[in-house]
């Protein structure tokens, strides 16, 4: 979001250089008020357009827009003004009316390297790899230092199944992400493990810790002591993990380790293949007696269906993979006892929830030994893409999984299985935000599932 330096006439050259020369040194809210009374005496497209950087800076979106929107008016033919706009119509999902600014900042700009990256994450948000990767490697080709493009690129690979290269071009993330540890980071590499002690740690959601933390096991094989740190509603769970020898929660105190690795580089430690998944129909175990508590609690004449519908709103594409409510319901067979798996409910699904023989329990569900529990009472789980999909088949429970048009990568392509969980069906979206069909085959299959 560059300032952008043009003289003008004499009558306001004066107030530009003031203004852009406090913009410069970040102080925006003098220079917002001189670009400000500047325009008061003549349009100006730079004014407008360093308005704009200001206004999104503060994150007063709208505002920027219209400054943007009046320094193009004004002819302001420049790639950055189309880029920053661009971005934040992309927030807004507007994505066909962003695709169309990136295209226009790379003719104005072939070197646009940043058009090119944020062009990609569009196209591949919309399942459009072969177009999305054309954008990421000409982004690495303008800045081989361009990690946005090089992690997305390396989900791309990861999506069609090359989970080698895939999670190796992942490790690029270091270079944007700190991790605030001492010690050296094990990425296997052929160096020795035994006699030490390895930290293992969650690096992003819940679902990546329950589907990589299977790796403890084939660690601990190395001769090594593991030490996990998970997130505190994960400590019940994982210290049950086979090949773990102590089990803290992140941010605390650390016991004395020599090595450290994150659950998501551990694919790539162990040189990870379609082949060579670490496939086990089960790695997670529920407390025995929370799960004679919901038996007793749910008993039943009729099979039980544990149903996760939404996941966290703060989620970058949860808009995409919740599904609301009271859609789901229409696709829900009769005859079943479904229980509610989420330990919230949004206010949107409220009314619908109350209107349904939906059981919710989300009051006694304190963490996720509580939820793992509740899951393994089961005999069948429907979820988003969420951490309780991941725990369900974990647990070796069968797992229905509603995906996105677009998927996570770890669900791959065109297929209904799942090479990381045995237990799993994965029915997808055919076309964006169009749950029909998935939800159609859904129905059909929770039938023929009980038949």
């Amino acid at each position: 979001m560059k300032q952008h330096a043009k003289p003008h006439n004499n009558e306001i050259d004066a107030l530009w250089e003031q203004a852009l020369e406090l913009h410069k040194l970040s102080h925006d809210e003098e220079a917002q008020k001189l670009y400000e009374k500047l325009l008061t005496i003549q349009p100006h497209a730079h004014a407008y357009y360093n308005l704009g950087t200001i206004f999104q800076k503060q994150e007063k979106l709208e505002e920027a827009i219209v400054m943007y929107e009046k320094a193009i008016a004004l002819h302001l033919e420049h790639a950055n003004v189309y880029y920053n706009l661009g971005v934040i119509l992309k927030e807004q999902n507007r994505l066909d009316e962003a695709i169309v600014l990136y295209e226009k900042a790379i003719v104005l700009n072939p070197n646009h390297a940043n058009s090119y990256t944020n062009l990609g994450n569009i196209l591949k948000d919309q399942n459009r790899l072969t177009e999305a990767m054309t954008r990421y490697e000409k982004a690495i080709a303008l800045n081989p230092n361009n990690t946005n493009a090089q992690v997305n690129k390396s989900l791309i690979l990861l999506l069609k199944g090359n989970l080698l290269e895939g999670f190796a071009l992942y490790e690029k993330r270091w270079e944007t992400l700190k991790r605030n540890v001492s010690k050296p980071v094990w990425q296997g590499d052929g160096v020795s493990l035994r006699g030490k002690t390895l930290l293992l740690y969650s690096e992003q959601g819940l679902g990546d810790t329950i589907q990589f933390c299977r790796y403890s096991e084939q660690v601990a094989q190395l001769g090594c002591t593991i030490i996990l740190a998970v997130e505190k509603t994960l400590l019940p769970l994982m210290r049950q993990l086979k090949g773990v020898s102590h089990v803290v929660e992140r941010g605390t105190a650390l016991p004395p380790f020599d090595y450290h690795c994150s659950l998501l580089s551990l694919p790539f430690a162990f040189k990870t293949t379609l082949e060579s998944i670490r496939s086990l129909k089960s790695y997670l175990v529920a407390d025995a007696q929370k799960m004679e508590y919901w038996s007793n609690r749910l008993k039943s004449q009729n099979p039980k269906i544990g149903l996760v519908w939404s996941g966290s709103k703060t989620y970058t594409g949860d808009s995409y993979r919740s599904i609301p409510l009271e859609e789901l319901l229409k696709y829900l067979p009769g005859g079943f006892e479904y229980i509610c798996l989420q330990k919230e409910v949004r206010q949107s699904d409220q009314t619908a929830l109350d209107n349904s023989n939906i059981r919710f329990l989300g009051e006694e569900l304190n963490d996720f030994e509580d939820t793992a529990a509740l899951c393994a009472t089961m005999d069948l789980v429907i979820s988003v893409d969420t951490g309780v999909a991941h725990l369900s088949a974990a647990l070796g429970k069968k797992t229905f999984v509603l995906l996105p048009f677009a998927p996570d990568w770890r669900w791959m392509l065109e297929r209904n299985d799942s090479p990381w969980y045995p237990t799993m069906r994965l029915f997808r979206q055919d076309a964006i935000e169009d749950w029909a069909g998935a939800l159609i085959e859904l129905n059909r299959s929770v039938l023929d599932f009980f038949s």
